[in-house]
C-alpha cells in the first residue's frame, strides 16, 4: 500500500518535534514563529512537542514550550505518561527543578487519573471526619457493591460490601451487565446508607427497582436490603438539614421523599430538572451550600458525549437555574486517553476545599475500553458568584497535585507494578476483602473452601456461558499490560471437563486456558467463546498417557492491549501454546450482545463435576 504523503504543515510539525528532542531552541523558535506548524497537533501516541522537548533535558527549550507556546506538562499521551513523568523517569534534573518551581510542589506530590483502576464505575463518595468511603456499581457480580476506604483519596482498599448474603442479592437469573447499577453512599446520624438500582432482565415483570440498605459501620454488615418500587435508575439519597430524607432518580432528576429510615417512599416522585442538554440525563446528586441546592447531572449517555452539568435553586423543589459554565466537565480532546467522563459526585475536604469523583474510560487506541469504566477525581472550585467549576473547565486531568499530604508507600494510580498472591487466607469474607475477588452471580459457600494455602472450588456441568455456572472466580483487570499465573493440582477428570485460568467479560465472551481431557488424554486447552459459540478450540495432548493424577501444573497469560499469550510450565520452562492478536470482545465495545457495561476480568474456573485445588495465583500489572 502506498504511504500517504505528509502535508507541508505535517512536515513542519515533525521538524518541530525533532528540534525539541534535540534541545535546539534556536531552530525551534525559527520553525514555530516563522513557519506554520500546528502546535495543537499530537503525534500518533498523543505526544506533544513538550514530550519531545523534555527528553532533551534542555530547560530553556522546555521553558519556551511551556511559557510561550502554552503546552501542558501534566497532559498525558496514550500510555498515560506526561512530560513531567518523562522528566522524572529519565532524571532530567534541571527540567524537574523547573516544573517544581513552576507548580510549587514535587512530582512525588502528584497523582494520576484514574484513581480507581479497572471496573470501578459510577462512583459515589462520602467523608466522615478524615475518612473517605466510596461505592461503585457491581452489576451481576457478587458480593454486591464494594465499599472502599481511603484517608488520602489516592490509596483505596475494599473494606466490605453492601450485600454479602446470597439470599438477599437477587442476582440468580440476571444476565451480564444487569444487577446493581450506580450505587450511592451517604452518612447521617451515625449511619451509612447505600442505595442502587437493581436492573433486572428485560423479560422480567419489573425491570428497575431501588435497593436501600444501611449500617452503623462502613464495612458492614449491612441490613437486609429493602426494595422500593420506582422505575428509574441511578438513585442517590439526600439528607436535608431538617432531618427529612429524599431519593433522587432519573429521568432527568426526580425527587421522592423517603421515611426517616429510608425504607419507604412517603411522597411520589416529582421532576426537578431535565438537564441542560436533554439527552439521557441521569446520575443525579444534590448538595446544599450557602443557601442553594445544587443539582449535578450526568448527560449525553456514557459514551463520548458524556458530561456533567449543574443547576441550582434556593428552593429544593425548584425551579432550577442551569449554570452558565455547563458542561462543567467534558473531555474536549477526542484523542486523549481518558474519555467518556461524567456521573460525578462532589465532596468537601475538612479544610473547606472541594473535589469530585466521576467515571471515565481509558480507550485503548481510541476504540476499546477493555478495562471497563473507572473512577477519576479532580478539584472542584467555586466562582465568585457561586458556581462550581471542575479543573478550571479544562476537562479531566491526567496528572494533578494530591489533595492531601503524600503518605509513605502510596502507590494508588501511579502505574507501579503490583503483585497479588492467592497463597493467603481464602475462606469467608476476609478472602473477599483482601483480594477483590468476585463471582458472576452468588456462589454457594459449600462450593468454595480453604485447606491450608489451597483454594478448593467445586465445579458443575454448567459451562461459563450458562447463567447456572457457579464455579468462576474473577478479579478486575486494571492495566493494559499484565501477567497472571495460577497453579493447580491435576485432578481426576473426564472427557470434556477442564480447569484453569480465565480471561472473562461475561457469559457471552471469555477465554478458558488450562487442563482438559480429550479421548482419555490430558492436555492443554485454550478456548475463545464469543457471542453464542466457541470461536476457536485448541487442545494439545502434551502429557503422557500415564501422567499421575496428583501432580501440579502452572499456567500463565500475558496481556498487552488486545493481545493475549498463553503458556504452561514444563520442567521450569514456559511453553507457549496459544497467542491471540485481537481480544476486543473482552470489552464493552467489542461485541453487541445485551448490556455491555462491565470490563475485562481475570480469574480461575472449574468446568465439570469435580473439585479443583488451586495452590497459587499471582498477578502483575503495569
Amino acid at each position: 500500500m502506498e504511504k500517504k504523503k505528509m502535508t507541508q504543515e505535517e512536515l513542519q510539525t515533525r521538524e518541530v518535534y525533532e528540534a525539541a528532542r534535540a534541545g535546539d531552541k534556536d531552530r525551534l523558535v525559527q520553525l514555530i514563529e516563522y513557519s506554520s506548524p500546528d502546535m495543537g497537533r499530537f503525534d500518533e501516541n498523543h505526544c506533544s512537542a513538550l514530550h519531545y522537548g523534555v527528553q532533551s533535558g534542555d530547560v530553556e527549550t522546555v521553558r519556551y514550550l511551556v511559557e510561550r507556546i502554552g503546552l501542558d506538562p501534566l497532559k498525558a499521551d496514550q500510555e498515560g505518561v506526561t512530560a513531567w513523568d518523562i522528566a522524572h523517569d529519565q532524571d532530567k534534573r534541571e527540567v524537574l527543578a523547573y516544573f517544581t518551581e513552576r507548580y510549587g510542589y514535587f512530582w512525588e506530590d502528584t497523582y494520576h487519573n484514574p484513581v480507581r483502576r479497572g471496573l470501578f464505575p459510577d462512583p459515589s463518595i462520602v467523608r466522615v471526619g478524615e475518612d473517605y468511603y466510596m461505592v461503585n456499581s457491581s452489576f451481576m457480580f457478587f458480593p454486591c457493591i464494594p465499599v472502599s476506604h481511603s484517608r488520602d483519596l489516592i490509596r483505596w482498599e475494599i473494606i466490605g460490601y453492601a450485600v454479602t448474603n446470597p439470599a438477599y442479592a437477587r442476582l440468580e437469573e440476571l444476565k451480564g451487565g444487569m444487577g446493581y447499577w450506580a450505587a450511592d453512599i451517604s452518612w447521617c446520624e451515625e449511619r451509612f446508607y447505600i442505595t442502587a438500582t437493581l436492573r433486572c432482565n428485560d423479560d422480567m415483570p419489573k425491570k428497575r427497582i431501588q435497593m436501600v440498605t444501611s449500617s452503623s459501620h462502613p464495612q458492614g454488615p449491612y441490613d437486609e436490603p429493602v426494595f422500593l418500587d420506582d422505575d428509574g435508575i441511578d438513585p442517590s439519597i439526600f439528607h436535608d438539614e431538617d432531618g427529612r430524607k429524599y431519593m433522587l432518580l432519573n429521568r432527568g432528576a426526580r425527587i421522592l421523599e423517603l421515611s426517616r429510615d429510608c425504607g419507604r417512599i412517603v411522597k411520589a416522585g416529582r421532576l426537578l430538572w431535565y438537564g441542560d442538554y436533554k439527552r439521557k440525563p441521569e446520575g443525579p446528586h444534590l448538595i446544599k451550600r450557602d443557601g442553594y441546592y445544587y443539582l449535578f447531572l450526568a448527560e449525553g449517555g456514557t459514551g463520548m458525549g458524556h458530561c456533567i452539568t449543574v443547576a441550582r435553586s434556593k428552593d429544593m423543589y425548584g425551579p432550577y437555574e442551569p449554570s452558565p459554565h455547563n458542561p462543567i466537565l467534558h473531555q474536549w480532546d477526542e484523542g486523549a486517553l481518558i474519555q467518556c467522563c461524567g456521573h460525578g459526585k462532589p465532596f468537601q475536604l475538612p479544610d473547606g476545599r472541594w473535589y469530585i469523583v466521576y467515571l471515565c474510560l481509558r480507550k485503548m487506541g481510541g476504540e476499546y475500553g477493555i478495562l471497563g469504566r473507572e473512577t477519576a477525581m479532580d478539584a472542584l472550585n467555586w466562582t465568585q458568584d457561586g458556581w462550581p467549576v471542575i479543573n478550571g473547565g479544562r476537562g479531566p486531568s491526567d496528572q494533578q497535585r494530591r489533595p492531601l499530604n503524600r503518605k509513605a508507600g502510596s502507590v494508588g494510580g501511579d502505574g507501579i507494578f503490583r503483585k497479588l498472591s492467592l497463597s493467603c487466607p481464602l475462606g469467608g469474607y476476609p478472602f473477599w476483602r483482601s483480594q477483590n475477588w468476585m463471582t458472576p452471580r452468588p456462589l454457594s459457600y459449600d462450593k468454595i473452601s480453604q485447606e491450608g494455602c489451597s483454594l478448593l472450588l467445586t465445579g458443575t456441568k454448567a459451562d461459563l456461558n450458562s447463567l447456572l455456572c457457579r464455579s468462576v472466580l474473577v478479579r478486575r483487570q486494571d492495566a493494559f499490560r499484565f501477567c497472571a499465573v495460577c497453579s493447580f493440582q491435576i485432578p481426576l477428570i473426564k472427557d470434556g471437563e477442564s480447569l484453569g485460568l480465565t480471561c472473562y467479560y461475561d457469559e457471552n465472551s471469555y477465554i478458558k486456558y488450562g487442563l482438559s481431557c480429550r479421548d482419555g488424554r490430558l492436555g492443554i486447552l485454550c478456548q475463545e467463546y464469543v457471542g453464542s459459540e466457541y470461536r476457536s478450540v485448541r487442545f494439545e495432548p502434551v502429557f503422557p498417557g500415564d501422567t499421575e493424577q496428583n501432580g501440579e501444573i502452572t499456567v500463565k497469560v500475558e496481556g498487552e492491549n488486545l493481545k493475549r499469550s498463553f503458556f504452561y510450565q514444563n520442567n521450569g520452562i514456559w511453553i507457549r501454546t496459544a497467542k491471540m492478536e485481537d481480544t476486543g470482545y473482552l470489552s464493552s465495545e467489542g461485541l453487541k450482545n445485551g448490556k455491555r457495561f462491565t470490563g475485562a476480568m481475570l480469574g480461575i474456573y472449574v468446568h465439570g463435576s469435580f473439585q479443583g485445588r488451586f495452590t497459587d495465583w499471582s498477578y502483575m500489572a503495569e
